[in-house]
């Protein structure tokens, strides 16, 4: 598991509305349902995302003994892109293109022979493309509720959101450096009720000097 090698980067996320009364083999189940799955055509690209074992991305077989460390939930999120590349899937229409001419006499090729011709071209190539494949480590602390996805990526944190929130039926926060911050305070449990309900406006009175930058994501 690459989170236990060395330094890394990561994004933190509250959860909200988690069924606390949702059992351990209740989120192995869900965690399940929405589970990694191979496209059922080789000849189909595009972009594929599920949920996968944090030890090895072709493990979609979820268990208490793989996922769970005590309070902590492990698992990875896998997304497969496959596609052809782009400059040299336009040489070879551009073959298909010329060939076609040369058959039929004719000086330009109809749109609709391009579609055609461009879509058994795929059909020939696709099924051996292999995809670029990532996956990337969650770590969510079931006590205390945050999440912790280990990329910085805009693209990939947003999937990640939209997949979470599905598979768990919760909502996430991101945890920026106010929410952080008002974890320090003295009176941080009145405070984080308040932020959690409201915003920075309504915490943060002028001269308040605990923290006045607004809230990002981390």
């Amino acid at each position: 598991m690459g989170l236990l090698k060395g330094s890394f980067t990561c994004r933190r996320y509250l959860v909200l509305a988690a069924d606390v009364e949702a059992s351990r083999d209740r989120y192995l189940q869900r965690l399940q349902e929405q589970a990694f799955q191979e496209p059922l055509s080789a000849a189909k690209k595009g972009e594929v995302s599920g949920w996968v074992s944090a030890h090895n991305l072709t493990d979609t077989e979820f268990t208490l003994d793989k996922c769970m460390y005590s309070q902590y939930f492990a698992f990875a999120l896998r997304t497969d892109v496959k596609k052809l590349p782009a400059r040299l899937f336009n040489a070879l229409l551009d073959n298909e293109y010329r060939k076609w001419m040369q058959q039929s006499g004719r000086e330009r090729v109809p749109a609709a022979v391009k579609k055609e011709l461009r879509d058994r071209l795929e059909l020939h190539l696709l099924p051996r493309q292999l995809p670029t494949v990532s996956s990337i480590e969650v770590m969510w602390d079931i006590v205390r509720n945050e999440v912790l996805f280990f990329s910085l990526s805009e693209k990939t944190n947003d999937r990640f959101r939209k997949l979470f929130s599905r598979t768990f039926q919760v909502h996430l926060r991101p945890l920026g450096p106010v929410r952080l911050g008002l974890q320090l305070a003295p009176d941080r449990d009145e405070r984080l009720r308040a932020f959690d309900g409201a915003g920075t406006s309504m915490l943060f009175p002028a001269g308040d000097a605990l923290l006045a930058s607004p809230e990002e994501d981390a």
